[in-house]
C-alpha cells in the first residue's frame, strides 16, 4: 500500500480473517458482512479486519517494500535421506546432422589436394603443364593449396578438429614433397645458376687451343649442357637432325611458354624446352633438318639477332618488347584509319594467336585496298598449320583478299582432302574459297558433300561454274529422285551440249514434276547459245 492510498478516504484497506487476502472497500460498508473472494469466507468489516498503515507526512520517504521473496535456509537433510541424481545435460550438436556446406567445404578440400597431386606429379615432365616452373615455384603452390585445403577440412570437421589438423598437416606433406620428388622440367633460378659449377663439355680445352677455350667459355656463358647432351644423343642414334639452342635475351617468365609454341608451330618441330638462364631463356630445338640460319630467318618476329655461334650451335636473340603487345585498339577497330590495314598486317605476324584471329576477324569484311598480296599469302600460310583452329574465319577472310597472286588455291584444297580423309566437318567459307580459285580437282569432293546435304551444298557446287558438269553426268544414273532434281537445277545453271543429252534421255519415265524442271532446264541452256 501506497502513500497515496492512505490518502485516499474513500476506501478502506481490509484483511479477510481466514485466508489473509487483502481487498480494498467503500466506507459506506463499514460494519456490514461481506463475502472474501478468494475463499468465500463471511465476516463483518470492523476494525479487526481494517488494515492500519504508517502515516506519511510530507517530506517523509515511504519505504519501499522488497518485491524479491527471501531466499529460504535450507533444512539440514535427515541421516540416510537419499538424493536423486540427474544425468549431465547432452550436447545437442553431437546429434545435428553434417550441414551441406560442411559436406561441399571438405569434398573442396579432397579434390582439391587430389587435383594439385596430380598436377605436380604429371605437369612436371618435359612439355607437361608445369613444364619450366622452378621447384621452389612448385613448392610454393603445393604449400598453398595445403593451407587452403586444411581450412576447409578443420570448417567441415568442428567436432573433430584434432584428426582434420592432422589430415591437413599430411596433404600438406604430400604437396610438398612432390616437387621434390619429381624434378624433371624444372628450370634453374637466376641465383642458382650463379652457384653451378663448371658445365661438362664434349671434350677438354686445350689450354694451347684458342677456339677451345672460346667453346669453353661460351659453353660457361650460355649453359648449353641440355643442347650438349642432346646433339649427342643424335650421334649416338645415327640420325641426320639437328638440335640447336635459341637464347633468348630479355624474354620474361610469363611470355616463355608463348615463344616455346612459337617455335614448335614454325620450325615444325615437337621438342622446345626452355630452360631459364642469367638474362633470359635457352630454348632447346631439337629433331629439326634446317640449319642454325634458316632458324634464325624463321623466327626472326621474335626480336633481333645479336649473335650466332655455329661452333656450338646456338643464336643469341634480343627480344623485342612490343613482341607481345597488341596495337593501340581505336586504330586496330577503325577502318577508315589510315593505319588499320598495316596495324592489322602486324597483327597477322604476332606469335600470339589469340592475337591472329582477332585481326583476321577484324579484315574478313573489308575492302583489300592495301597490302593484298601480304595478307592473302598470310592468311594462305595459315591456313595449313595444324595449331590453327580457326580455319573457317581464315577461309572467310581469304574470299575477300584472295586473288591470282596470292595462291590460296592450292593450301585451301589441301585442308579440304585432310578435313574429307578425317571425316570431319567441312566449313562452307572453304568451298566457296576453292569455288572463286576454280579448283576442278576439289569438285569431286564436294559434289559427295552435295550428294549428304543437298540444301547446304547446292548453292556452294554452282559457284564452281561448268567444271561440275562432267562430275554430275557421271553421277546421275546412280542419285535419288532428289538429288535428280537438284542436279537438272545445276545442270541447267552450268551445263552445255553434253547436259542437252542427259536431259532428253531423262524426260522419259519422269513424272510431270520432273518433266518441267527439265524443260526450264533445257530452256536455260539454249538460252546461252548451247545448241
Amino acid at each position: 500500500m501506497t502513500p497515496q492510498d492512505d490518502h485516499d478516504n474513500s476506501q478502506l484497506l481490509i484483511r479477510c480473517p481466514s485466508c489473509g487476502q487483502r481487498f480494498k472497500v467503500g466506507t459506506e460498508l463499514r460494519g456490514r458482512t461481506v463475502e472474501c473472494g478468494a475463499c468465500e469466507h463471511r465476516f463483518r468489516i470492523g476494525d479487526d479486519v481494517v488494515v492500519r498503515a504508517k502515516k506519511f507526512y510530507p517530506g517523509e520517504r515511504a519505504a519501499l517494500p522488497s518485491r524479491y521473496n527471501r531466499v529460504p535456509i535450507a533444512a539440514p537433510l535427515p541421516e540416510g535421506f537419499q538424493t536423486v541424481h540427474y544425468a549431465e545435460r547432452a550436447d545437442f550438436t553431437a546429434f545435428e546432422p553434417t550441414s551441406p556446406l560442411r559436406l561441399i567445404a571438405g569434398s573442396g578440400a579432397v579434390l582439391l589436394v587430389l587435383l594439385i597431386a596430380m598436377l605436380l606429379y604429371f605437369g612436371a615432365k618435359t612439355g607437361g603443364a608445369l613444364d619450366g616452373m622452378s621447384t621452389l615455384n612448385r613448392m610454393v603452390m603445393g604449400g598453398f593449396c595445403s593451407i587452403i585445403a586444411g581450412v576447409l577440412l578443420v570448417y567441415a570437421n568442428p567436432r573433430a578438429k584434432g584428426r582434420a589438423m592432422l589430415g591437413a598437416l599430411f596433404c600438406g606433406a604430400l604437396l610438398l614433397s612432390l616437387p621434390l620428388i619429381k624434378t624433371e622440367g624444372s628450370s634453374v633460378e637466376p641465383a642458382a645458376a650463379d652457384k653451378l659449377g663448371p658445365l661438362p663439355v664434349l671434350k677438354t680445352p686445350d689450354p694451347k687451343d684458342p677456339e677451345a677455350e672460346r667453346i669453353a667459355k661460351l659453353n660457361e656463358k650460355y649453359r648449353i649442357d641440355p643442347l650438349l647432351s642432346e646433339q649427342q644423343k643424335l650421334r649416338e642414334s645415327g640420325s641426320d637432325l639437328k638440335a640447336y639452342g635459341l637464347f633468348m635475351r630479355g624474354l620474361s617468365e610469363e611470355h616463355k611458354l608463348l615463344v616455346r609454341d612459337y617455335l614448335r608451330r614454325t620450325l615444325k618441330t615437337d621438342t622446345s624446352h626452355p630452360y631459364q638462364r642469367q638474362g633470359g631463356y635457352l630454348m632447346l630445338v631439337s629433331r629439326v633438318r634446317m640449319d642454325l640460319e634458316r632458324i634464325v630467318d624463321l623466327v626472326k618476329n621474335l626480336g633481333e639477332v645479336v649473335e650466332i655461334h655455329r661452333e656450338i650451335g646456338v643464336a643469341e636473340i634480343r627480344v623485342k618488347e612490343d613482341a607481345f603487345e597488341e596495337g593501340p585498339i581505336e586504330k586496330l577497330t577503325d577502318k577508315t584509319n589510315p593505319a588499320f590495314y598495316e596495324l592489322n598486317k602486324r597483327e597477322l605476324e604476332s606469335i600470339d594467336l589469340e592475337r591472329v584471329e582477332k585481326a583476321v576477324v577484324r579484315i574478313s569484311d573489308v575492302e583489300p585496298k592495301l597490302y593484298r598480296t601480304d595478307i592473302g599469302r598470310r592468311l594462305a600460310t595459315l591456313l595449313v598449320e595444324d595449331e590453327v583452329d580457326f580455319k573457317e574465319e581464315i577461309c572467310t577472310a581469304l574470299v575477300v583478299w584472295s586473288d591470282e597472286t596470292v595462291g590460296a588455291g592450292e593450301p585451301a584444297e589441301t585442308l579440304l582432302k585432310k578435313l574429307d580423309a578425317d571425316k570431319s566437318e567441312v566449313p562452307t567459307p572453304l568451298v566457296m574459297l576453292l569455288a572463286k580459285e576454280r579448283r576442278a580437282s576439289a569438285v569431286p569432293i564436294v559434289v559427295k558433300l552435295w550428294k549428304s546435304d543437298t540444301s547446304r551444298w547446292e548453292r556452294p557446287l554452282l559457284e564452281f561454274g561448268p567444271t561440275v558438269e562432267p562430275v554430275l553426268i557421271a553421277e546421275y544414273p546412280n542419285l535419288d529422285m532428289a538429288l535428280r532434281k537438284s542436279a537438272v537445277m545445276l545442270l541447267g545453271k552450268v551445263g552445255g551440249p553434253e547436259s542437252l543429252k542427259l536431259l532428253e534421255s531423262a524426260r522419259s519415265g519422269a513424272d510431270n514434276e520432273m518433266k518441267v524442271r527439265i524443260e526450264n532446264a533445257e530452256k536455260a541452256i539454249r538460252q546461252r547459245g548451247v545448241q
